[in-house]
């Protein structure tokens, strides 16, 4: 007999079918597939400071934060798959949070150990999201960025219990919905969602990644490619021939000199 009660079966079962149903919409659909493509080479990058960045204990925070990073695109994607969109967006929240704070870390690296060392109250004082979006901000000039809006877009769906959140518990043409569903609407929003973030986080992370080394080069080199393709398809930002070339080069160039 099993100690798992019949109704968390029945809804394993059910969440099973959706997975294939969303494996289905995939391969259906291109656009959905790059998203997941690209979101696959950021997480290799962070993946890739797991196994090579962790030399001192900033390192160690920089790479436990890609840890952190990582799990929340794996888990995102789970619950995507299989139709809990609205908690996805929860997890790709978090992401947005994290790869700022990575950032403002680039913007200054005495912020790592301040803030791994920090009290509760200097955490709330110093790194909340809206102090780190500060930090960007005042690093580039004040000039105010889309940060604050990417946030609250995923405080006000997913993230707090607020009206607008319950258009993520609706399938398409429905009424709000207990327990998870397919939907092709709200996964391909999710996907790009994730999609838009991995560029994002894959940079961040990628900037600490030993170019020098092969097998980081050859991920990083791996995602940076990526991107750029992608972002050529659905962020408005092409690269030219001459600009692949040049990425190519570089890391030919890298490779040639590790071996």
């Amino acid at each position: 007999m099993s100690h798992i009660p019949q109704n968390f079966l029945l809804l394993h079962a059910g969440e099973e079918q959706l997975f294939s149903r969303t494996s289905q919409l995939i391969a259906s659909y291109s656009d959905l597939s790059d998203h997941l493509d690209i979101s696959e080479r950021a997480m290799d990058v962070m993946d890739m400071l797991r196994q090579h960045y962790h030399n001192d204990d900033n390192q160690r925070t920089i790479s436990q934060l890609a840890m952190r990073a990582f799990n929340h695109m794996a888990s995102a994607w789970k619950l995507t798959s299989t139709g809990y969109y609205q908690a996805a967006g929860i997890l790709l929240r978090d992401l947005v949070e994290t790869t700022y704070l990575v950032n403002a870390f680039l913007e200054d690296d005495s912020l790592i150990s301040k803030w791994r060392t920090a009290d509760r109250r200097t955490l709330l004082r110093e790194f909340s999201p809206f102090a780190v979006r500060k930090i960007l901000e005042d690093a580039a000039g004040g000039e105010r960025s889309r940060r604050e809006q990417i946030y609250s877009k995923f405080s006000n769906l997913a993230g707090h219990p607020t009206p607008q959140g319950f258009a993520m518990l609706r399938p398409n043409g429905m009424d709000s919905q207990i327990g998870p569903f397919s939907d092709v609407t709200a996964l391909r929003a999710l996907l790009e969602e994730m999609g838009m973030l991995a560029i994002q986080a894959g940079f961040t992370f990628g900037v600490y990644l030993d170019h020098n080394s092969s097998a980081p080069a050859a991920v990083a080199h791996r995602f940076v490619a990526g991107a750029m393709e992608y972002s050529g398809k659905y962020l408005g930002k092409r690269y030219s021939d001459a600009e692949r070339s040049e990425v190519e080069e570089l890391y030919a160039r890298l490779a040639s000199s590790d071996g």
